[in-house]
C-alpha cells in the first residue's frame, strides 16, 4: 500500500509549460502506451517514476484519462498573468512587433521545445498600467524569461491565438489573391477582345495560378 499522496491536476493552470514541454519529448509514434502514462503520472502529478508502478492499473488509467481531457481543452487567450509577482502582459500590438521580434516568434514556435522562448517575445513584464491599456518592457532577446514556468492555459491560450490569427490572415491573403486574379483577368480580357488566342492565354492564366 502506498505512502504517499497523488495530487492530480484539475485544470491546465496547475501545470507549467515546462512540464509540457517535458512531455512533449516523449510524445513518439513508437512510444509504448503503458510507458507514456507512467511519465504523464510523473511528470503532471510529480511522482517519481519508480513509486508509479506501486498505484493500481486502474487508477492510473483513470487519471490519465483526466489528464487527456484537460489537454483537448483550447483556452481562449490571456493578456495578462502574474508569476513570481511580476504582471506580465501580451504584447499589445502585433503589428509594431519589430523584424528581429518576429523571427524569433516565427522561428522559436515551431516546436514545442521552444516555446517558452517564443511567449518570452510575446508576454513581457508589464511596466506601466492606464485605464485597462499597459506598456511592456522592451525585448531582449538575451534576457533569460522563464515562461516555462508559466501556467499552461496561458501558453496554450497564445498558440491557439497565433494558429487561428495564422488561418484567418491566410485565408485573407487567399480571397484577396483570388479578387486580384479576377480583376487582372477581366482587365485583360477588355484590352484583348480583339484577339481570342490573348483572351484564351488569360483564361488558361487564371486557371493555373
Amino acid at each position: 500500500m502506498q505512502d504517499f499522496k497523488l495530487t492530480v491536476p484539475t485544470k491546465l493552470s496547475e501545470i507549467t509549460l515546462g512540464q509540457y514541454q517535458r512531455f512533449s519529448k516523449i510524445m513518439t509514434d513508437d512510444i509504448d502506451p503503458d510507458f507514456l502514462h507512467k511519465k504523464m503520472i510523473e511528470i503532471f502529478c510529480d511522482i517519481p517514476l519508480g513509486h508509479v508502478d506501486k498505484f493500481k492499473y486502474s487508477s492510473i488509467k483513470e487519471v490519465t484519462g483526466k489528464l487527456n481531457k484537460l489537454f483537448d481543452n483550447k483556452p481562449k487567450l490571456v493578456n495578462k498573468f502574474e508569476m513570481a509577482g511580476i504582471k506580465f502582459g501580451f504584447h499589445p500590438k502585433l503589428s509594431d512587433l519589430t523584424f528581429g521580434e518576429f523571427l524569433d516568434v516565427d522561428s522559436y514556435a515551431n516546436d514545442w521545445s521552444t516555446m517558452d522562448k517564443a511567449l518570452g517575445v510575446l508576454y513581457r513584464p508589464i511596466k506601466d498600467e492606464f485605464r485597462g491599456s499597459y506598456l511592456i518592457e522592451d525585448y531582449d532577446a538575451d534576457k533569460e524569461t522563464f515562461m516555462s514556468l508559466m501556467p499552461l492555459n496561458v501558453a496554450m491560450g497564445a498558440v491557439f491565438f497565433l494558429l487561428n490569427l495564422k488561418e484567418e490572415l491566410t485565408n485573407l491573403i487567399l480571397s484577396y489573391s483570388q479578387e486580384k486574379l479576377k480583376q487582372e483577368y477581366f482587365q485583360i480580357a477588355k484590352h484583348s477582345r480583339k484577339s481570342g488566342d490573348s483572351i484564351r492565354r488569360s483564361i488558361a492564366l487564371v486557371q493555373a495560378m
